[in-house]
């Protein structure tokens, strides 16, 4: 009975010997936000003017996002089949309209944030519904932009310009 009681508090001993204190200093978190990624993607958006280029199909895409968030409301439904059908409708009229070689990864991976950027434009704008899908068509523009239509920002708005 003793050696399980002496054993017991050894193990006892050991595992807190293991285990960081309670009292440790806590973890900084700055290093995993994103939040600077999404301002500076905020503000180049706002910058950049919207194309006509796909301006009905994209909007139409975005109100389908809209309606089946609605129809969702579990994030995990919400990013699985909403969000995945979002980025399939884009690319799918991007491949319509749009004629040069895309980086498909990189269009990807980065118009999954515009959703991100329609949540804080409805939040600057006390829900303006209408301005905020205009704002996040120019986000799938600027990423069409960065990431498809094979040219530099300026460019593309320089043409936008000359229309």
């Amino acid at each position: 009975m003793k050696s399980q009681v002496i054993r017991l508090a050894l193990c006892l001993a050991l595992l807190l010997g293991l285990c960081p204190a309670q009292g440790a200093a806590a973890k900084d978190l700055t290093g995993n936000s994103n939040i600077q990624l999404v301002r500076e993607l905020y503000n180049n958006v706002r910058e950049t003017l919207p194309s006509e280029v796909n301006a009905a199909e994209n909007t139409q895409t975005i109100q389908n996002r809209l309606k089946c968030y609605e129809e969702n409301h579990d994030y995990g439904q919400r990013i699985q089949i909403c969000n995945n059908k979002y980025v399939k409708g884009i690319v799918h009229h991007a491949r319509k309209a749009v004629h040069s070689r895309p980086n498909l990864g990189e269009f990807v991976l980065n118009v999954d944030l515009c959703p991100i950027l329609y949540n804080i434009c409805m939040g600057q704008t006390e829900d303006d519904k209408e301005r905020c899908i205009l704002f996040e068509r120019q986000c799938i523009d600027y990423t069409l932009d960065m990431f498809w239509r094979g040219s530099a920002q300026y460019t593309q708005q320089t043409y936008r310009l000359d229309q």
